[in-house]
């Protein structure tokens, strides 16, 4: 019998490691949403812990991981500030702008007239809501494939990660942004019949899901997702649910090739659903892939730049040292 050599025997290895790894994060996340735990990151770096003691790496792990969740912690909870600064927020220009991008249309309204045209909760707006419930998961699974297998990457995602993060979140302060469905409840989108042209699906979608797990009331569950730590109302642009997905889209492209455009689909459905549900205007997701872009690129381009610095440092250093 042939041998297998090592360095396809190494890959192999890796490619079945990275599909368990992969497959035990939608089996936690799952577990997280029917049992009732809260879709946090300390949860989720406390599930991926088990991943880094069996491959020996707890310490490595916790150095690396506990300041990343410390700091995403910190802006969770001040995001839900930005809207107690007293900016006026922004509605009907962002409506112009809506309409103005999509020839006269406004997306939200399309795709529920033609997917939910009653305003009653399908099969589409589950889907829908179960994307924005699980779309930071993506994320924080990003950091540990690259933490794993692309350290050097893991150390860029999260910097950008933490920019992206960061700059949301002065933009949300400076610039607050009503999402449609909060155009709708302030009249700004009747029709010609004066009720609203779009509908608010997510919370009946909770309703739904909650009563197919045996929660409740779709609000329970809802204060399970992670953005009820400090919610903000009118944080619509740039859209996070877009920027986080497309961010994690780019680093994966990056650390692994053709796979990494398996993110991208994600990415897509994830924006498909916020502009579906009513969450979140097609020009916020513009924005949310803007943003994600720039902190990308801005990222890597400083860090590199630190990096070179460094090294043209390095020499003269050992300059006037006597070898050991």
């Amino acid at each position: 019998m042939a041998s297998v050599p090592d360095g396809d025997l190494r890959v192999r290895n890796e490619r079945w490691l990275m599909i368990g790894i992969g497959a035990y994060a939608v089996i936690v996340v799952a577990l997280m949403v029917g049992g009732g735990l809260e879709i946090h990151p300390d949860v989720l770096a406390v599930a991926f812990l088990l991943v880094a003691v069996l491959l020996g790496r707890t310490w490595l792990f916790l150095r690396d991981w506990v300041p990343f969740v410390a700091i995403f912690l910190a802006y969770e909870l001040m995001r839900g500030i930005a809207d107690d600064a007293g900016f006026p927020v922004h509605m009907h220009d962002v409506i112009a702008a809506e309409r103005f991008i999509s020839f006269g249309h406004l997306p939200t309204q399309v795709l529920q007239d033609w997917l939910a045209p009653t305003g009653r909760v399908g099969a589409a707006a589950i889907v829908a809501t179960i994307l924005y419930m699980l779309h930071f998961a993506l994320p924080v699974i990003t950091g540990f494939l690259l933490w794993l297998w692309r350290r050097p990457l893991y150390y860029e995602f999260v910097a950008a990660f933490i920019v992206l993060s960061f700059a949301g979140f002065v933009t949300f302060l400076l610039l607050p942004v009503a999402p449609p469905w909060w155009a709708a409840w302030k009249g700004a989108l009747n029709g010609p019949d004066k009720l609203p042209v779009i509908h608010y699906l997510k919370p009946d979608a909770f309703a739904a899901i909650a009563h197919f797990l045996g929660y409740p009331n779709g609000e329970q569950l809802s204060s399970y997702i992670f953005y009820g730590v400090n919610p903000n109302g009118v944080a619509a642009f740039p859209s996070l649910h877009a920027g986080y997905p497309f961010l994690s889209f780019l680093v994966l492209r990056q650390a692994f090739g053709r796979i990494g455009w398996l993110a991208l689909l994600y990415a897509a459905a994830v924006w498909w659903a916020v502009v579906f549900t009513g969450d979140h205007w097609v020009v916020d997701v513009l924005g949310g892939i803007a943003y994600a872009t720039a902190a990308f690129f801005g990222t890597r381009l400083l860090l590199g730049r630190l990096h070179a610095r460094r090294q043209a440092v390095l020499p003269a250093d050992e300059v006037g040292r006597t070898p050991s």
